[in-house]
């Protein structure tokens, strides 16, 4: 019995044992299938998909942030931010692959594939990533798979430039009937507001991050996501500024709240410092907020911490005071801001192109153009608004060309009338200033070098070349540095930094009371006049100064040619007709033979009508003396007969008055009204010898619009039509550039390619 008991536990023990071998053998399939899912996720995509998850988390960590420009809502994807993860994701590739190799019939075989999409996007591989996910989205039975396949297609749409396509990938999304899971959900927002981001469209940016943020969990994504809003909504409110129809106070209030929401996240401290920055700058402009924000700043610059951002901090307190309509203070702080050593060079091209606005507001363009100047010097194209301040910055290169020709002609034509001694003492005081400056500089240096202070070698002297001296600050400009230590060495030689560096004899020099005066004070005036040895004497200038009437006629003739271009850069790209009207006045009374006298009349004419605010303007007199004595001018007859283009079948300048004012629509991203304005032309006036250029312009703003397949059909027309033309070499141009662009796209750029019905 007692045997008995152990006997029957064990007969249980194998009949259960049997049991099970029979369930099994009966449910081979089923087992295989468990087998074949369990290797498949265990073995190999699990190993996979921890490491891609590791290589996705480092790409937000490694991303550059550009504080001074809206930050980008996802990491960049491009050979140059992933060639760090080369061997990491290879690994992806090659685990990934193994379910799909080895068990195609397992449950994680589109899990596999998706995970080889993604891999191969960060490997900058867009054909295959996208490939990847198409075959996922017409194959995959399983829902959530199919979902984020789309959505990563929409995300290497919008990384290879194929904006179109991730688009209307979007919109398909959009109207998806089926269910999405919480993570598809929140990936969707947030490629969707990474693709409004990259195009530039920041109120929907901030609609599809609101969608976003309840389903994020990760804390540093959030403060990110947070700080995004924050600088949207501020420059929300910047705008209204100019514009009264948007409510400022309600969008600095969402902007404080979302920097506020930022910084309890507890991103890293650089992203703290910017929100807190920031949120300082949307504060009220009362009293007791503008003595708030001051303490906050002089605590900021304080901090032993900030040492490395003074030269933001500074920024950001001239924005404050300009803010507040302190136009001499903002600039005193941005100068400040300049005056901090620092590495941050793209912090300083912002700083300039905010001096540059400043000046720029203010009509000083010498001013402007120096900044502007300096900016683009140092700047990349990454830069916030890039676009808008390259074309200033032409304008004003335009505008400073002629100005700088006018001013030294007017100013070299000035001194040829002066008497000899009159030029005597003009250079005499020109001397005494120029060596006052070199004291100052010398002064600079040495309290430089004895605070220990050292010069950004990265920037550049805003005011080269200006003739306002007093603006000047040496040690920006490292041609001028560099001269002067040549200069330096070549009259001192090479000296240690010490006290007393002047005195040729410096031993004991601190107790030696038995020096020679009379020999001292000769040293110091010879050591005096070495350092004036680069400013040109009276004699040496009076030289320059014209004597001959060849002479002069030479410079009238560039006074001539930079009076009337300079007009035309006053109306047409700085607006400025107050100015320009004075500029053509001159032209006219000094330059009454000149061939564009009756442009400059037609449009002095064309300013008074159109611009109401301009005082005295008399347009009879304007149009009588056209009639009068250029009664065959095209603009004497375009008064007296306004159909004269459709009759004459060509009016080059009018055309040419018409196509800049589409270019200045195409300039600032008008397309739509510019090919209104374009089109019109060719109805109107289609006998021109500007048709090349109308219709190439034409062509480029369309390309905004249309596909880049139609955009290089147009221009192998365009090329073919206007043979051994300027425009035509042009055209080749673009044409190759668009050819190379469309044969790197993974497909056709046409939106029947992505085929997102199930299994095609």
């Amino acid at each position: 019995m007692n045997l008995a008991t152990p006997q029957k536990k064990i007969i249980s023990s194998k009949n259960i044992l049997f049991l099970i071998s029979v369930f099994f053998l009966f449910n081979g399939l089923t087992s295989c299938q468990f087998y074949r899912n369990t290797a498949s996720r265990y073995n190999a995509y699990f190993l996979a998909n921890e490491r891609f998850n590791e290589v996705y988390k480092n790409t937000y960590v490694q991303q550059k942030s550009d504080f001074n420009n809206v930050l980008a809502v996802l990491p960049t994807i491009d050979s140059v931010s992933m060639g760090a993860f080369k061997g990491e994701l290879d690994y992806v590739v090659e685990k990934a692959s193994l379910p799909i190799q080895r068990h195609p019939e397992s449950d994680w075989t589109d899990d596999s594939y998706l995970l080889i999409g993604k891999a191969r996007l960060h490997q900058v591989d867009y054909r295959n990533a996208i490939n990847s996910f198409k075959y996922l989205n017409g194959n995959s039975n399983e829902l959530d798979v199919r979902h984020a396949s789309l959505i990563w297609l929409m995300r290497s749409f919008i990384e290879s430039g194929n904006l179109d396509q991730a688009s209307f990938t979007m919109d398909y999304i959009s109207k998806e009937g089926d269910k999405f899971s919480e993570e598809n959900i929140r990936d969707f927002y947030l490629v969707s507001a990474h693709y409004y981001r990259t195009i530039t469209d920041f109120d929907k940016t901030a609609a599809y991050l609101e969608l976003a943020l309840p389903y994020v969990k990760n804390k540093t994504q959030k403060a990110r996501y947070h700080f995004i809003l924050g600088q949207i909504y501020q420059n929300k409110a910047k705008q209204g500024i100019d514009d009264k129809t948007i409510n400022v106070k309600k969008f600095d209030r969402k902007s404080y709240q979302n920097y506020q929401a930022s910084i309890k996240a507890h991103p890293e401290y650089e992203m703290v410092f910017n929100a807190q920055l920031n949120a300082s700058q949307v504060a009220g402009t009362s009293a007791e907020d503008i003595k708030q924000a001051q303490k906050y700043f002089e605590k900021l610059l304080k901090d032993q911490k900030n040492e490395e951002y003074k030269d933001r901090i500074y920024y950001e307190m001239a924005g404050f005071a300009q803010k507040r309509g302190k136009t001499e203070e903002a600039i005193s702080l941005l100068q400040e801001s300049l005056n901090q050593p620092s590495e941050n060079s793209a912090q300083k091209a912002y700083t300039y192109v905010r001096m540059g606005e400043l000046y720029y507001a203010q009509s000083e363009y010498a001013k402007a153009n120096s900044y502007y100047d300096s900016a683009l010097a140092i700047s990349t194209e990454e830069m916030r608004n890039y676009d808008q301040i390259a074309e200033r910055g032409e304008i004003l290169n335009q505008f400073f060309k002629q100005y700088d020709v006018l001013q030294k002609a007017d100013l070299k034509i000035n001194l040829s009338q002066m008497s000899h001694d009159e030029l005597v003492k003009y250079f005499e005081k020109q001397i005494a200033e120029e060596k006052a400056q070199i004291d100052r500089e010398i002064a600079a240096a040495e309290k430089a070098a004895k605070n220990g202070n050292l010069v950004n070698k990265g920037t550049t002297n805003p005011f080269a070349n200006n003739s306002n001296i007093a603006q000047t600050w040496y040690f920006y400009n490292e041609q001028a540095v560099r001269q002067g230590k040549n200069t330096f060495v070549r009259v001192w030689k090479n000296r240690p930094l010490e006290d007393n560096w002047r005195r040729s004899n410096k031993v004991n020099s601190a107790i030696d009371n038995t020096a020679n005066p009379t020999e001292t004070m000769a040293d110091s005036k010879t050591d005096q006049e070495n350092l004036y040895a680069t400013v040109a004497g009276v004699e040496e200038r009076i030289k320059e100064v014209p004597a001959t009437k060849e002479e002069i006629t030479l410079l009238e003739k560039e006074i001539e040619i930079a009076l009337f271009e300079l007009g035309k850069v006053y109306h047409y790209q700085l607006k400025e007709d107050e100015n320009a009207r004075a500029t053509f006045e001159r032209f006219i009374k000094d330059f009454p033979k000149n061939k564009n006298i009756p442009e400059a009349l037609f449009l002095l004419r064309k300013m008074c009508l159109e611009n109401k605010s301009l005082e005295k303007c008399d347009v009879a007199s304007y149009e009588k003396t056209l009639q009068s004595k250029y009664p065959e001018s095209v603009f004497a007859k375009l008064i007296s007969d306004p159909n004269y283009l459709e009759e004459s079948a060509a009016n080059d300048t009018i055309v040419t008055t018409l196509y800049q004012e589409s270019y200045e629509l195409y300039s600032a991203k008008n397309y739509e009204k510019a090919i209104e304005k374009l089109e019109k032309i060719q109805n109107e006036y289609p006998q021109n010898s500007y048709n090349a250029k109308i219709e190439l312009l034409r062509i480029m703003s369309s390309s905004y619009i249309e596909s880049l397949a139609v955009y290089v059909e147009k221009l192998n027309i365009f090329v073919s039509k206007y043979k051994g033309s300027q425009e035509q070499e042009y055209a080749k141009k673009l044409l190759e550039t668009a050819v190379k662009k469309l044969n790197e796209k993974p497909l056709k750029d046409t939106k029947s390619e992505i085929d997102m019905n199930k299994g095609g």
